[in-house]
């Protein structure tokens, strides 16, 4: 079944969580799966939304910030948990949601509709950063417990600990020792973190006044790195149908796909796009998103936004100094079925910054103007209408 397809057998907007990867040289790596205690083990918790973000720093470091909207109303549960592989112990803290919704309102799409009809245009994002209460030293390892204790802390609302592993079992029991409640699920996708050289960022809900709606905090992760990345397959673990991911890149240049990965860059036939007010963002983009992903095979990107930083209205003061310490940014999306999950996609700041590497977030459509999606060709008209007259003759 392709992509369309299963779409139209989904029912409900909740998104799991997306994992994010940084690289270093050997590629520093993050990626996240979200858990929860229920019935008679950890389950899945599932959210409404993620938006992650990275920059890379002149001091060699990449900073990524990672932003999960639960799916329900009373928020996320109280002692979930989230683990994050990557590849070097990171600093961790938290973020500002309001620096996301800054960055999401100044990059995300827009479409104008010209020769009769409306649309709509994007959402917002922001951020901003708190550093971890306990910086990480020189692991300490548990005696006989085959796991390396890197660092344990309070990081906002969220109780972490890095640790590192020589085997799936001896992490799950640490995690579970320890309130982490981690399903044995995930033994698989932790033994090939494991085999590529990969520590552990635990974290656990656990907030200091509850109010009864569980708003989570985004996370900051910062840690030597060359090559950002979403390594997506612990994912599939935790992942509805359809899962979308809005990644926004900062550097020196646009950002484009790893050439020497899997995943390439594809275009919507935005002409295509009508208005639709049935759903949240307003118009059908999705359905061309999803078409578009599916004709190049499933591991794809759209280019939301390219533009240099400088070009940014903002107002969030951690959103203005990203836009300052980096010349351009670039606005990735892309929706993924649990299937689809097995390559960890990597990016490399290599787009160039002149007039061919951008990518201009607002679309004017003509809805007078025919697109080969709406309606046929006069070509294909024509041509139907010679053999029908073809056909007629020859029966006369």
């Amino acid at each position: 079944m392709n992509l369309p397809d299963m779409l139209k057998t989904t029912v409900g907007g909740g998104l799991a969580v997306a994992c994010l990867l940084l690289g270093a040289p050997q590629s520093a790596q993050a990626c996240g799966g979200f858990f929860c205690a229920g019935g008679s083990g950890p389950t899945p918790v599932v959210q409404a939304a993620e938006r992650v973000m990275f920059e890379k720093r002149d001091d060699g470091t990449i900073r990524a910030y990672v932003h999960i909207q639960y799916n329900q109303q009373s928020g996320a549960p109280v002692g979930f948990s989230w683990l994050i592989p990557t590849t070097s112990v990171p600093e961790l803290g938290i973020a500002d949601a309001m620096t996301f919704n800054d960055l999401d309102q100044a990059t995300a799409p827009q479409f104008r509709f010209v020769g009769g009809g409306g649309g709509g245009g994007g959402g917002g994002v922001s951020l901003g950063c708190g550093a971890s209460d306990s910086a990480a030293g020189r692991g300490a390892e548990a005696p006989d417990s085959g796991v390396m204790v890197w660092n344990e802390s309070r990081v906002g609302d969220y109780i972490t600990a890095t640790i590192e592993g020589e085997t799936s079992e001896a992490v799950l029991a640490w995690l579970e020792e320890n309130g982490y409640e981690i399903p044995s699920d995930a033994a698989e996708a932790i033994d090939h973190y494991i085999y590529t050289g990969h520590v552990f960022s635990a974290f656990r809900y656990d907030p200091l006044e509850y109010t009864g709606v569980g708003n989570l905090d985004p996370v900051v992760l910062t840690y030597a790195g060359d090559k950002p990345c979403v390594p997506i397959k612990i994912t599939a673990i935790a992942s509805v149908p359809i899962l979308d991911i809005m990644v926004l890149a900062f550097g020196n240049e646009r950002a484009i796909p790893d050439p020497e990965g899997e995943y390439i860059e594809a275009t919507p036939n935005y002409n295509a796009i009508r208005s639709d007010f049935s759903r949240p963002e307003g118009t059908d983009y999705k359905d061309y998103v999803d078409a578009a992903i599916d004709e190049v095979g499933g591991h794809a990107w759209i280019v939301e936004h390219a533009a240099p930083s400088s070009e940014l209205v903002l107002a969030d003061t951690e959103a203005l100094g990203l836009a300052a310490r980096n010349r351009y940014v670039t606005r990735f999306y892309t929706r993924m079925a649990p299937d689809q999950m097995d390559i960890d996609p990597e990016f490399v700041f290599e787009g160039g910054t002149g007039a061919d590497a951008r990518s201009n977030r607002l679309h004017i459509i003509d809805l007078n103007a025919p697109t080969a999606d709406r309606m046929a060709s006069p070509i294909a008209l024509a041509a139907g209408v010679f053999s029908v007259l073809f056909w007629r003759r020859r029966r006369n």
